[in-house]
């Protein structure tokens, strides 16, 4: 009769304790919100002729004619363009003509062209050739208004036309007031004295 071993052979298995890590706070995730798009780009096309003011909330490119102010955020006047009246914008390149006034951050004067105006800019670049008539104020935000120096000078020039029209009625004043001379003429006899009334003609006596 046989019998079978019917042991179960024990298995040891090495095992390696390993410890866990902490849990990791990680940072709350930050939304990220896509910058609306630019407004397109507005272009008065050569030979083009616009009658009034302009603006636009992005760039305006003139190469035609705009007779009016204009208002945008970056302007470029091409080499055929002109512009008859005031620009305001962020940034003006300038390569045609533009008579009237310009205020911008950053006015550029290419060589092709010229600005009969006044200038109000932080930053102003004029390449060799550009012709500019006109004055250059540089203001740190010329956007927000006339510059300090200009605000001077009008105060000063106000300051002396109070101080002209103080004087004259001053002046007014006085020339009233001063007493009118007496004038005697050369044949008005003198007075005569109590004495020589009372006496008479003939012992009257001059005072």
């Amino acid at each position: 009769m046989a019998f079978w071993n019917n042991k179960s052979k024990e298995t040891y298995v090495e095992t390696e304790t390993v410890a866990a890590p902490a849990p990791r706070n990680d940072p709350p995730a930050i939304a990220v919100v896509a910058p609306s798009p630019k407004p397109a780009a507005s272009v008065v096309a050569a030979g083009a002729v616009v009658s009034g003011s302009l603006s636009s909330p992005g760039d305006v490119h003139i190469e035609g004619i705009v007779i009016g102010d204009v208002r945008c955020d970056t302007l470029v006047v091409g080499k055929n363009g002109e512009v008859k009246g005031n620009v305001t914008s962020e940034i003006a390149t300038i390569r045609g003509k533009v008579s009237g006034d310009v205020r911008a951050r950053m006015i550029q004067l290419a060589t092709s062209g010229s600005i009969d105006g006044d200038l109000t800019h932080a930053i102003l670049i004029i390449e060799e050739g550009g012709q500019f008539e006109g004055r250059s104020k540089r203001s740190a935000d010329p956007l927000a208004g006339p510059s300090i120096e200009t605000t001077h000078i009008e105060t000063k020039a106000n300051a002396e036309r109070s101080t002209k029209k103080a004087k004259a009625p001053a002046a007014k004043a006085q020339a009233a007031a001063a007493p009118e001379p007496k004038t005697t003429a050369a044949n008005e006899e003198p007075p005569r004295s109590s004495l020589a009334d009372a006496l008479g003609d003939a012992f009257a006596v001059n005072a």
